[in-house]
C-alpha cells in the first residue's frame, strides 16, 4: 500500500511539473510575440530570445516556425545541445503545425518537446542576410515567475544563434538591403532538459516527504490501535476464557465483544462450552448414577460418604449409614422374571427416596443392596422410627394387586463418629450390623455397638 501511494504521489508531482512547463512555454511564446511586434531590427528580437533562454535555465532549445511552415524564422540553442535532437524537434514541430494544433502541448514527452502556436504578427526581417553565428555572454539575472528552483549554471553562458531568412534576391549582392517584409510567426518550439521533470518532482517530493511520512506514521499507529481494540483485545479475552476453562473454571465464558465477527466467535465458543458442560454433566451423572433406579451408584455413595465425614468432622455433627438388603428378592426373579425384578427394584427405590430428606443420600450398591447416608442425626428414637417405616413399606411393595411378592428388608446401621472415623471402617460396621439382622430372622434392623457388639432392639 505504501509503495502504491508513493508511486501515485510521484505521478501527481510529475504531472504538476509538466503543467508548469506548459504554462512557462506559453509565457515565453507571449514574450516572443510581443518582442516581435516592437523590435526595430533582428538584433532586438535576438536579444529578447536570449534573455528568455537565460531566465529559463532548463530550456536548451528555442525555435520559431513560420505559420506557413516554409521556413525557420529563428532558433537559439545552448552550447551543449544535440543536433539530432534539434532536427527531431523541428520535424515534429512542423508535423504538429500542419495538424492545426491550437494549444500548448507536448509533442514528445520523452524528450520534453513542447509546441506553442502563436497568432500572426508583423515582424522586421532582413533580406539577403547570410547565416550568422554569434556567441552571447549574458549577465547575471533573476528567474522569471513560475520557474522551478533550478540554480543558474554555466551551460547557458554561451549561446549559438542561427538565423535563417527567406530571400527573394541573390546572396551575392555586396550591399545588404533592408526592407519591411511581413513574416507570420506560426509556432514556438521549446526543448527542455530531459531531467527537468525528474528534478522538479524530486523537489516536490522532498518538500512533502516529512508530512507524508508523518501521516503514514499516524495511520500505522491508528491502524495498530484499531487492530488492538477491535481484534487483538477481544480475541485475548476469548483466550483467557479458554485458559480459565482449562484451569478448571467450568463457568468461564467469553464476553461479547465489539465486532460482529468476534461476537459470533465468542457465541460459538460459549455454545460449545455449554454443550461440553452438558455432555460432561451427563457423563458424570451416568458414571455416578444407577441406570435402573436413578439413585446414586456405589462410586457416588463413597464420594458422598467422604464428603459427609469431612463436613461433620469440621462441624462436630453426627450422621448414620444404613445398609439395606432385600429379603427373598431371588424368588421374584425366579417366579416373575428379571423384568419383574427390575420393576421391584424401582419400587423399592421410590420407598427409600420417600423416607429420606433432600440432603440425605440414597444409593443402590448393586443387585438388591441399597444404602442411605442420613445426615444430622440427633434423636435415636427418630432413627428407629424411620428404620421401622422403611421395613414395613418395603414389605408391602407388590408388583400388582393380584401378585404377592412377599419380600422384605433387613437393615444394618452404623454411626459417625461413634462407630468409626474412616469411610471404609464405617461401611464395614454397617455391613456387620446388616449381617446380624439377616441371621436374626430378616425383616429387622440392627444398630452396631462396639461394647454390646450389636444393639438388637427393634
Amino acid at each position: 500500500m505504501g509503495a502504491v501511494s508513493a508511486l501515485d504521489t510521484y505521478r501527481v508531482a510529475a504531472n504538476e511539473i509538466k503543467l508548469q512547463m506548459l504554462l512557462r512555454a506559453n509565457i515565453i511564446a507571449s514574450a516572443i510575440q510581443h518582442g516581435s511586434m516592437i523590435a526595430s531590427d533582428k538584433s532586438e528580437l535576438k536579444h529578447v530570445a536570449e534573455q528568455l533562454l537565460i531566465n529559463n535555465p532548463d530550456v536548451n532549445t528555442l525555435v520559431l516556425l513560420s505559420s506557413d511552415d516554409s521556413s525557420i524564422l529563428y532558433e537559439i540553442h545552448t552550447e551543449n545541445y544535440s543536433q539530432s535532437l534539434s532536427s527531431l524537434l523541428k520535424k515534429q514541430g512542423r508535423k504538429a503545425l500542419k495538424n492545426d494544433t491550437i494549444a500548448p502541448s507536448f509533442i514528445n514527452s520523452e524528450h520534453m518537446f513542447i509546441l506553442v502556436p502563436i497568432k500572426p504578427v508583423e515582424i522586421i526581417t532582413l533580406q539577403q542576410e547570410s547565416v550568422q553565428f554569434s556567441i552571447a555572454k549574458p549577465a547575471a539575472h533573476s528567474a522569471m515567475p513560475g520557474d522551478t528552483d533550478h540554480k543558474h549554471t554555466n551551460k547557458h553562458s554561451e549561446f549559438t544563434a542561427v538565423q535563417t531568412l527567406n530571400a527573394t534576391n541573390s546572396a551575392t549582392e555586396d550591399t545588404a538591403v533592408t526592407e519591411k517584409n511581413f513574416q507570420h510567426l506560426g509556432a514556438l518550439l521549446i526543448a527542455y532538459d530531459d531531467d527537468t521533470v525528474q528534478k522538479g518532482t524530486y523537489t516536490i517530493l522532498w518538500r512533502i516527504l516529512p508530512t507524508t511520512m508523518f501521516g503514514v506514521l499516524i495511520m500505522l499507529v491508528m491502524c495498530n490501535l484499531l487492530l488492538h481494540i477491535q481484534v487483538l483485545k477481544p480475541i485475548d479475552k476469548i483466550r483467557q476464557a479458554m485458559l480459565r476453562q482449562q484451569s478448571g473454571d467450568d463457568h468461564a465464558r467469553a464476553q461479547s465483544q465489539s465486532s460482529c465477527e468476534i461476537d459470533e466467535m465468542a457465541d460459538t465458543l460459549n455454545h460449545m462450552l455449554d454443550a461440553l458442560k452438558e455432555r460432561e454433566n451427563t457423563i458424570k451423572k451416568m458414571a455416578m448414577t444407577d441406570p435402573l433406579t436413578g439413585l446414586a451408584n456405589r462410586v457416588m455413595f463413597h464420594s458422598k460418604l467422604e464428603q459427609a465425614i469431612k463436613s461433620c468432622f469440621e462441624s462436630k455433627e453426627k450422621f448414620a449409614v444404613f445398609f439395606i438388603d432385600l429379603d427373598r428378592f431371588k424368588l421374584v426373579n425366579d417366579n416373575f422374571g428379571h423384568s419383574a425384578g427390575d420393576q421391584m427394584l424401582r419400587e423399592v427405590s421410590k420407598v427409600l427416596s420417600e423416607q429420606t430428606r433432600s440432603y440425605d443420600t440414597v444409593a443402590r450398591l448393586g443387585g438388591d443392596e441399597f444404602a442411605i447416608i442420613a445426615i444430622d442425626v440427633l434423636d435415636i428414637e427418630t432413627i428407629r422410627l424411620r428404620l421401622s417405616t422403611i421395613i414395613s413399606n418395603i414389605a408391602g411393595t407388590n408388583l400388582t394387586n393380584d401378585l404377592d411378592t412377599n419380600i422384605g428388608a433387613s437393615i444394618g446401621v452404623a454411626f459417625y463418629p461413634n462407630d468409626a472415623l474412616e469411610p471404609d471402617e464405617l461401611v464395614a460396621r454397617a455391613d456387620k450390623a446388616l449381617y446380624r439382622a439377616k441371621n436374626d430372622g430378616r425383616g429387622v434392623y440392627r444398630i452396631y455397638d462396639e461394647k454390646k457388639l450389636f444393639l438388637v432392639e427393634d
